[in-house]
């Protein structure tokens, strides 16, 4: 299972999805997270095409967009 996180040092939502991240990575060993900085990897973040609100997260083809909290991002990671 692999998902995409883009995020920046300066976003609060940011911050707060760092942790649900780390408690993601410990009960889903197999979970594979790539992250790309809005503004140090904006070569990269602009191949996704995110807009102005962060975090996102990318699966797939699909996205889960703004803060979110732990159980949301969970069933997002877990959705076919």
């Amino acid at each position: 299972m692999k998902i995409i996180v883009i995020s920046a040092i300066w976003c609060p939502s940011c911050l707060i999805l760092s942790k649900h991240l780390k408690k993601l990575k410990e009960k889903y060993p197999n979970l594979e997270i790539e992250k790309y900085d809005y503004d140090f990897d904006e070569e990269e973040v602009k191949k996704y095409e995110v807009g102005k609100i962060l975090p996102v997260i990318i699966k797939g083809d699909k996205r889960l967009i703004g803060e979110k909290t732990l159980e949301e991002i969970e069933v997002f990671i877990n959705e076919e």
